[in-house]
């Protein structure tokens, strides 16, 4: 499977915060292949959000599934790499957006072993903390899910965790918009500047969506997940389909620091 961000021909939203995608960024049969291995999978990890199930990087059936799925394997493979991550990372630096909001992160190393855990850890909680993690080199991985969902599924206006730098969406069916299941960039009606007042859930009456896209099989839709990068699901409503995807993110083993360059701030 050959994947070359470089070399694709990708389209840049300039949104609140910078949001690219790639329409055929895994050819037709790739794409087949990998919708097939994640529905046939039974046996997931959590079911979380109305609906959606996940076997999560980490996991043992993570582990499991990627030694019989090739295809999955392949992805995975190609993906978790520093190269990657700052091909997508120089991608997104183009809009005018990424002048905004800018994490700080210096010297760091990536780890393809790394994974940010799915329930609460005191260890990694304690290793997180501000004094704590200021002992240790910055580390940057790559967290990733297997997902399907079905009938009712959908978010509200949130931003990821803390500790995300990137994250992208890999669709392996087309969704018709009728059928819902439509990535949703929000905005805040009143543009906030101050990073202790952007809360990852915001209220809904503060937002304003602004742009919607349904899932297309074979694009890669990812986007800086700054402070204030919203967005959400629209109810997915097929009875027949499964909306099946890849979510994957950059992180980082700490909160991301953002600094905000914006001329009011």
């Amino acid at each position: 499977m050959e994947l070359n961000l470089q070399n694709s021909e990708f389209k840049l939203i300039d949104a609140p915060y910078p949001i690219g995608f790639i329409d055929k960024f895994i050819n037709e049969e790739n794409c087949e292949k990998l919708y097939q291995e994640i529905l046939s999978i039974s046996n997931f990890d959590d079911i979380v959000m109305d609906g959606r199930q996940r076997v999560n990087k980490g996991s043992k059936n993570f582990n499991e599934y990627l030694k019989k799925s090739p295809y999955l394997l392949s992805l995975y493979g190609k993906m978790n790499n520093e190269n990657f991550y700052l091909s997508m990372k120089n991608i997104l630096d183009k809009l005018p957006s990424a002048n905004k909001w800018m994490a700080q992160i210096n010297n760091f190393y990536y780890s393809k072993e790394n994974f940010s855990e799915q329930s609460f850890n005191l260890i990694k909680y304690l290793r997180k903390t501000e004094i704590i993690s200021s002992f240790f080199k910055k580390i940057v991985n790559l967290d990733m899910d297997f997902s399907k969902s079905k009938n009712g599924y959908f978010r509200d206006a949130h931003r990821d965790r803390d500790t995300r730098i990137i994250s992208f969406l890999l669709y392996l069916n087309s969704i018709d918009e009728k059928d819902g299941g439509q990535f949703e960039v929000y905005k805040l009606k009143k543009e906030e500047n101050d990073i202790k007042k952007l809360k990852r859930f915001p209220e809904l009456e503060k937002t304003k969506k602004i742009f919607n896209f349904p899932p297309k099989a074979g694009q890669l839709f990812f986007f800086m997940s700054t402070p204030n990068s919203y967005h959400g699901v629209s109810k997915f409503l097929s009875k027949e389909k499964m909306r099946v995807f890849i979510y994957g993110s950059y992180c980082l083993d700490r909160n991301v620091k953002w600094k905000n360059f914006s001329a009011n701030n």
